[in-house]
């Protein structure tokens, strides 16, 4: 019987057997593979990272990076800290860098928050690569490094200022640890426990980057399902914790401090909650309760898959799943299943959703492609074609595939979070599906500086960002504007004059009556937009 695996040594049966070369290449071939694709990620994950203005998340992690200068590591405690402190040292870098340069070559605040994220989703390729060739093999590991790299969705979360990035990163290093762990405890025990020590200390640095354990006991249940009776080859229970919770520790120091804890109690409360509902195919969903029949519907990440992701990606790891389902025993393939099936179920269940929170199962789909793209290797050879009539058919497979994502990377470019496959291309146009997701407030900044320059003294701004709006009306050097909350506050009385920010992807059960109202009353002052679709109507309401 065939086997994916691929076990140091080598496994016949999976690598020996692939069509291609890739199963074959030497150290040195497989690390300029790898290192190509680490590349063809950092282009498209670092290019024009200033695109967009900042996102409400984001300023609140700029807020949070000048609290941590000002020795105050309690600010925005609902996410742990690792992720923060690096922001804090590439913004740190950048005003460095600025300081000692012309204008001309300074480097904005938004690319200088962003490149941690960047950077940790390119380098999510090299951590994609090492699992993959662990549990199948190198040719699946450089397929699934290239459709990583290439994938416009990955790339889109890759791009933004959130904690999911670097979840993943770490998730996929300390997986790749455990499993280096295993393959050497098979012959020696002990000399695997470093391996495990280092993953314990992965998962550490996993929830120091979210509050999401959730990942740890999946792969907790993974290898009870893979290896219920492991004998002597497992994690010294002491070694691993301890490695855990040092790393935790070391990288979200802010869980110790009183403080932290009294925002967190004061944030599961909801002292923080400033608005309701989530828009979805231009209907609002109740957000307020973690399981809900009336909550984002249970089939939103369903037709996020089947609108965004590439068919042809589709049908390869469709191919993949195909084969996991065929594979009951192997390691991998028990891997792949229970990834698939808990991270869409499990994310699907609760009422709030958000596009970004799913980067783990694109990883996945990359993978399981992966290995559906050798399965389909497999199956070309089994129809006794010439050797070169097979290999140029298995080529022409792989190159159809790589073109078709990196025309989706390009297309996209620079907003990559619009890009929709055939199907999503026929049902609704970009922006209208997921807009607090897809437009992720680009055209704030725009529009405040359209604001700045045309308000009079005293003018209010209303919106329902009032946070950014208040950082980029002081970099307009408009201190006279003031900022209020549409959902919180509503409109100012007159006779001051306002002007008012309105967008699709924030538009609540709050404030909802008051857009509709504004929408009514006649054309917006302006719009900005993102290519065809608009992120911003501004309006104007005159003071009297």
């Amino acid at each position: 019987m065939d086997t994916f695996a691929a076990p140091v040594p080598r496994a016949p049966g999976w690598s020996d057997e692939s069509i291609l070369p890739l199963s074959r290449v030497r150290a040195h071939t497989r690390a300029i593979a790898l290192t190509m694709a680490v590349i063809l990620a950092g282009s498209f994950r670092t290019m024009s990272l200033a695109t967009y203005g900042f996102s409400d998340d984001e300023i609140n992690k700029v807020n949070a990076i000048e609290a941590y200068r000002a020795g105050d590591f309690s600010a925005n405690a609902e996410h742990p800290m690792l992720m923060k402190l690096a922001m804090w040292g590439s913004v740190t870098l950048v005003d460095a860098w600025n300081g000692a340069v012309g204008p001309a070559h300074r480097i904005p605040p938004e690319t200088a928050l962003r490149l941690p994220n960047a950077l940790a989703g390119s380098a999510t390729t090299a951590a994609i690569f090492g699992v993959t060739d662990l549990l199948f093999g190198t040719g699946a590991a450089v397929l699934a490094a290239v459709f990583w790299a290439l994938d416009v969705n990955a790339t889109a979360t890759n791009r933004l200022g959130k904690e999911d990035t670097f979840l993943l990163l770490f998730f996929l290093l300390a997986v790749w640890c455990y499993e280096r762990g295993k393959r050497r405890g098979a012959a020696d025990p002990a000399a695997a426990q470093p391996w495990y020590a280092t993953s314990g200390a992965m998962f550490g640095l996993m929830i120091a980057s979210k509050y999401m354990a959730y990942y740890w006991a999946l792969y907790g249940l993974f290898n009870v399902a893979a290896d219920s009776s492991p004998g002597l080859n497992r994690p010294d229970k002491r070694r691993f914790y301890g490695s855990m919770a040092l790393a935790f520790l070391a990288a979200n120091f802010a869980i110790l401090i009183p403080s932290t804890w009294r925002y967190l109690v004061g944030y599961v409360n909801g002292d923080t909650v400033t608005h309701h509902g989530y828009m979805f195919l231009h209907q609002l969903y109740v957000t307020d309760v973690p399981i809900s029949t009336i909550g984002v519907p249970v089939g939103f990440y369903l037709y996020y898959l089947a609108t965004k992701i590439p068919l042809v990606l589709l049908v390869a790891a469709a191919a993949g799943l195909i084969e996991a389902a065929k594979r009951r025993r192997e390691r991998g393939f028990v891997f792949l299943r229970i990834m698939f099936v808990f991270l869409l179920l499990g994310y699907s269940l609760f009422a709030v959703k958000f596009v970004r929170y799913i980067l783990p199962l694109l990883a996945v789909l990359d993978i399981s492609a992966a290995v559906g793209m050798i399965a389909m290797f497999r199956w070309i050879r089994r129809l006794r074609l010439s050797p070169p009539a097979t290999l140029a058919a298995c080529s022409t497979l792989a190159g159809i595939i790589i073109v078709v994502l990196l025309s989706a990377q390009m297309a996209a470019t620079p907003f990559y979070s619009f890009a929709e496959n055939t199907v999503g291309a026929h049902v609704s146009a970009p922006g209208q599906s997921f807009p607090d997701d897809e437009f992720y407030d680009y055209g704030v900044r725009e529009a405040v500086a359209a604001i700045a320059h045309a308000a009079g003294p005293g003018a209010t701004i209303v919106s329902d960002v009032p946070e950014i709006v208040t950082y980029y009306v002081r970099a307009a050097g408009r201190a006279d504007v003031r900022v209020r909350s549409l959902s919180q506050e509503g409109l100012p009385p007159r006779p001051a004059e306002t002007w008012v920010i309105v967008q699709d992807g924030h538009v609540y059960f709050d404030n909802r009556d008051i857009v509709a109202q504004l929408r009514g009353s006649g054309p917006a002052w302006r719009q900005i937009h993102a290519r065809e679709a608009v992120a911003v109507e501004i309006f104007r309401l005159p003071g009297t």
